[in-house]
């Protein structure tokens, strides 16, 4: 069995909670947005989605909730969190949180972190159970 590459060799990343417009109901539609609006970026690993959870899911309804009593009134939106490069991060934030990126991109920045813990506590999400 290889061994495991110490926590300076492995590759770093920031992680990025971005909202959708409402009609991206599942999945495989948020990756097909996060291909489009980052088609030009390239790096040898790409944006990964982690979490996705749709407007009327019961996650996604909290996450309204959860950001609305946080005094930030948005748009019903579905929610999701990207494990993005440390390399590409600066442009992937540029795009993201550009006025009219919602409306052009279909993707729109809420906040960020180099800690997943604190955009799922930001965006009120719960951790997904591990899978084994």
């Amino acid at each position: 069995m290889a061994k495991r590459l110490s926590k300076a060799l492995r590759g770093k990343r920031r992680w990025v909670g971005v909202g959708f417009p409402s009609a991206i109901q599942d999945r495989s539609d948020a990756v097909s947005v996060i291909e489009a609006a980052f088609a030009h970026i390239r790096t040898e690993k790409g944006i990964r989605l982690m979490d996705f959870h749709e407007h009327s899911s019961a996650q996604g309804q909290t996450t309204q909730q959860h950001l609305e009593a946080e005094g930030s009134p948005i748009e019903p939106l579905s929610y999701g969190v990207l494990q993005v490069p440390h390399e590409i991060y600066s442009q992937v934030l540029e795009l993201t949180r550009a006025e009219d990126s919602l409306k052009n991109r279909s993707i729109f920045s809420i906040t960020s972190s180099g800690k997943i813990r604190l955009v799922r506590e930001r965006l009120g999400l719960v951790r997904p159970p591990r899978r084994r």
